[in-house]
């Protein structure tokens, strides 16, 4: 599961978002999860990612996991799960 942390405190799941649709382009979508902390990345049927948000003293950190079933979830966390880390890691979410 990657992990990023960036060096803001108060990163909303409407920031984080459009951050990553940002960095991701029009080939991604990118909608809200099921709570306020929680939102999913997806680019076509199979290949889909969710960002888990937590606010740390300082910071926040986002837990990105690959979805799918057994060996989809496998190849999701290597792919577009490391991908959209990759793309919360460039955004300027750190900056306050």
């Amino acid at each position: 599961m990657p992990t990023v942390t960036v060096a803001n405190a108060s990163v909303s799941r409407d920031d984080a978002m459009e951050a990553v649709r940002q960095q991701l382009g029009g080939d991604y979508q990118v909608k809200p999860g099921g709570n306020a902390d929680v939102f999913s990345v997806q680019r076509g049927t199979l290949s889909g990612a969710k960002v888990h948000i937590r606010p740390d003293a300082g910071a926040t950190t986002f837990h990105v996991h690959g979805t799918g079933i057994i060996i989809g979830r496998i190849i999701n966390e290597f792919g577009i799960a490391r991908k959209v880390a990759s793309a919360i890691g460039k955004t300027s979410l750190g900056q306050s």
